[in-house]
């Protein structure tokens, strides 16, 4: 084989894995943006069904502010309920039974929380586990699975997960409204 074949071979070689490595990065962009798609519709709908669910309670209560008829978080059982009272702030699992919902997962497979405060709520998707999450099942969870111990799926700023704050025009009261 000539010197000039073994160049070309080598340049074609090159060519080869410069363009396999760039599929594979714009394979892995993708995926991540599928990725955060599906986590931000899943919080979207649960945005909106906490703050429709808030606005609802408070019509049909006549008292109070929209804010104080959000739903508490769910701590434990029975699955997708929420809890009856949850003082100052409070982080569980979506209340997806109490919501109307099915139960809403993130991109990577994971029910979704949600956080409750005197002032507003948020909804968060956790994503994959960080090292030093344990998630494994303690029996309480059949449908989303894993337990309620927030730190093994919520970590502080910096950590993978996505969240959504329900705006305080979604918590407005509705015309009609008594």
């Amino acid at each position: 084989m000539s010197t000039r074949q073994r160049g070309a071979v080598g340049l074609l070689l090159m060519l080869l894995i410069v363009l396999t490595l760039g599929g594979a990065l714009l394979a892995s962009t993708l995926g991540a943006a599928t990725g955060r798609a599906a986590s931000a519709e899943a919080l979207a709908l649960a945005a909106d069904a906490v703050a429709g669910h808030a606005r609802a309670q408070r019509c049909l209560l006549g008292t109070g502010t929209v804010v104080l008829h959000l739903p508490c978080p769910n701590m434990g059982a029975p699955e997708g309920v929420a809890a009856p009272a949850c003082p100052g702030t409070t982080r569980g699992r979506l209340p997806w039974r109490t919501l109307g919902l099915a139960p809403l997962r993130d991109a990577a497979g994971e029910c979704l929380w949600y956080e409750r405060s005197a002032t507003g709520a948020r909804v968060i998707a956790p994503g994959v586990a960080l090292a030093g999450q344990a998630r494994a099942s303690a029996g309480g969870a059949p449908v989303c699975s894993g337990h309620y111990n927030a730190a093994d799926y919520l970590e502080p700023a910096g950590g993978n997960d996505v969240a959504l704050s329900v705006s305080p025009v979604a918590l407005a009261l509705p015309p009609g409204c008594p």
